[in-house]
This record gives structure tokens, C-alpha cells and sequence, in this order.
């Protein structure tokens, strides 16, 4: 009978020790389940040097041969993918899918240029459900 009352007392210091520890765990979970995918740079470039993009640009020579849509994301919480989708004079070109990986991650694509290729051209980025995240526009010249 006198072990009943010490067994409560045990059982609900118990309860109490470790109801902190659970309730921090759960709020670490949620938080890290918040974390959406930011994209924290988008540019047009004419060339990347040591994963770093160089002579950024919204206007290319057709004689540079080539255009490079540069993204930069952080923090990218789990592996996944975004889509750079190109448009010339609003018709698709080339929709190009990129990997992410945690915990930051950058990336790009290229078109080559050919001489048909002038005018107006866009690049939608866009995560994995098709939602966009950024439109870069920019021209090619002679």
C-alpha cells in the first residue's frame, strides 16, 4: 500500500522530466519542415570562372555563341529539383531540369546561340511544382 503513492510520484516526476525533451524535439522537426527552398540569386551571364558567374548581362553578342542562366539557392532543405525553362520571343526553347542539394547550392544552364536566335528571350526558374520562382530577361544582338 505505501508503494502505491511513491510509484505515482515516480511516475509523474517521469512524465515531467521528459515533457520538455519532447515538446524542443517537436518544435525542431516543425521548424526544419518550414524550411522552404530560397532563392537568393538569379543572373544572365556570358561565362562562369571557378563556380562563380562572370560579365553578368541582359544584352549577348550572337558572336559569344552561348547565354548562361545562373542560380543560387539558400538554404535548399532537401535534395530536389528546379526546372530553367528558355523562351525566344515567348515560344519554348529548352527547358533544362537542375538538382539542389542541402545546404546550399548553385547551379546553371547554357544555350548555344545561332544566328536565328536573335530578339527577346526570357528564363522562368521554377521549382519542382512548377512554380516560378524568379523570370530573368535579356536580348541577343549582332
Amino acid at each position: 500500500m505505501i508503494y502505491r503513492p511513491l510509484l505515482l510520484i515516480f511516475f509523474a516526476a517521469t512524465v515531467f522530466l521528459f515533457l520538455p525533451f519532447s515538446a524542443l524535439s517537436q518544435s525542431d522537426t516543425s521548424d526544419s519542415a518550414k524550411a522552404e527552398l530560397v532563392l537568393v540569386r538569379a543572373l544572365m551571364c556570358e561565362d562562369i570562372q571557378g563556380q562563380t558567374p562572370t560579365n553578368t548581362t541582359t544584352v549577348f553578342s550572337i558572336e559569344l555563341r552561348k547565354a548562361i542562366c545562373f542560380t543560387s539557392f539558400d538554404p535548399v532543405p532537401s535534395k530536389t529539383v528546379i526546372y530553367h525553362h528558355w523562351f525566344h520571343r515567348d515560344q519554348p526553347s529548352a527547358r533544362i531540369k537542375l538538382s539542389l542539394k542541402p545546404p546550399r547550392w548553385s547551379t546553371y544552364s547554357s544555350i548555344q546561340l545561332r544566328a536565328e536566335d536573335h530578339g527577346p528571350w526570357r528564363v522562368e526558374i521554377t521549382d519542382a511544382q512548377g512554380q516560378i520562382l524568379q523570370i530573368l530577361r535579356f536580348s541577343i544582338t549582332e
